[in-house]
């Protein structure tokens, strides 16, 4: 297995989209294997709680997505936060309504392009025209530029790129688990795919963790080939015949 987890011991902070699910052409389109939701609720029980979803999405889409199952997470890349399944939850200031417009008007003759206004962040999807990329990222700098936002930043994930406040990512969600009961004191695992999880890969190193890039090796301690080694590594670990 490509990392080792002990239940007892360590946190478990998993990315979503492209780590425990495979790309699909939308992010509506993914599918949700039923063995998941019931392989996750399980790790929930016996790592104690220690168990949080860190991910793009916004936490309505992600239980949504789980539905019924409810955890610990973070959405937005790190702009909201729910510490357990039943808080309420948290989030930082969202960005002026203009930015997201704005960037709606520039993208509205470009085909293959999808502008998502999640409040906190603006993603801009190009799973239709992967090789206009360069083009949507200059595209993105002018507006950001002409508007004067300041304190605003762009992150390539994977097939999409996003809009944010500088200095809220998915690091800064790692962290803020780690400073409360049942993440507190114990080893945090992190598993991502892309560079918005390249800030909680370095979070996880920094306090003591590990961590994995799924698909790719870069930047983390190991490495799964696919999100269905990841779930499969997920049961092995609910099974018990391994950790």
């Amino acid at each position: 297995m490509p990392i080792k987890i002990h239940p007892d011991q360590d946190a478990l902070f998993l990315d979503i989209d492209g780590t425990l699910l495979d790309i699909a052409p939308s992010a509506e389109e993914v599918v949700m294997p039923k063995q998941l939701i019931k392989d996750l609720g399980a790790l929930y029980g016996k790592l104690g709680g220690a168990l949080a979803l860190i991910s793009g999405r916004t936490i309505a889409d992600i239980d949504h997505l789980f539905k019924p199952l409810r955890l610990p997470c973070s959405g937005a890349q790190g702009a909201e936060w729910r510490l357990s399944p039943d808080s309420e939850i948290q989030s930082h200031k969202p960005l002026p309504s203009t930015i997201a417009q704005k960037i709606t008007d520039a993208f509205g003759d470009i085909k293959g392009v999808r502008v998502e206004d999640k409040g906190y962040t603006v993603a801009v999807h190009y799973r239709q025209a992967v090789a206009q990329v360069e083009e949507i990222e200059e595209i993105l700098t002018s507006v950001i530029k002409a508007i004067g936002a300041k304190e605003i930043v762009l992150v390539r994930g994977r097939k999409v790129v996003e809009v944010l406040r500088a200095g809220q990512n998915k690091g800064m969600a790692l962290e803020r688990f780690l400073k409360h009961e049942p993440f507190k004191g114990r080893r945090p695992a992190f598993l991502g795919d892309d560079d918005t999880d390249i800030s909680a890969i370095g979070a996880s190193l920094k306090n003591g963790g590990i961590a994995a890039r799924v698909g790719r090796g870069k930047k983390a301690d190991n490495a799964f080939a696919s999100p269905d080694s990841v779930r499969a590594w997920l049961n092995v670990i609910v099974v018990g015949k391994a950790t």
